[in-house]
């Protein structure tokens, strides 16, 4: 993975739809890019798998420098996909993750907040509009 600067490049994911439940591991993720080991198509044609280094368990969850790599690849997101977009999805996410520098480095893949602390209401964020849902985040 590149880095720029000082800034490494993360991807964020978000489960819930109001941001007062965001209080949980399951709830939202961000992850270094660089920690990401695959991507896979599972459960049919509408899921993708993303493979990561995980950071929970660890002294500081949000340490993810390696102390024992094998322990902890089994971390993944499942991400929801239009039908039949799996590739075109994939692609995206490749591209996301090579892409040039940005302002502060992170990368919404999914945000399914829809309404904001104070009760405001917005729409769902999202990398690509084939990505329907963050279905799962195990971060073991």
């Amino acid at each position: 993975m590149k880095t720029y600067g000082n800034y490494d490049k993360y991807f964020y994911f978000r489960t819930v739809t109001d941001e007062d439940n965001d209080d949980d591991f399951d709830a939202s993720l961000i992850i270094p890019v660089g920690n990401i080991t695959g991507l896979e198509p599972y459960s049919g044609i509408s899921n993708i798998r993303l493979w990561f280094e995980g950071g929970q368990g660890r002294a500081n969850a949000f340490d993810f420098y390696p102390y024992d790599r094998a322990a902890n690849l089994n971390s993944y997101v499942d991400l929801a996909v239009t039908r039949g977009k799996i590739k075109e999805v994939m692609e995206e996410l490749v591209s996301a993750m090579n892409a040039g520098p940005h302002h502060d480095g992170v990368i919404v893949v999914r945000d399914e907040v829809t309404t904001d602390y104070d009760g405001s209401v917005r729409s769902a964020v999202t990398l690509s509009n084939d990505i329907t849902a963050v279905s799962n985040i195990v971060n073991n």
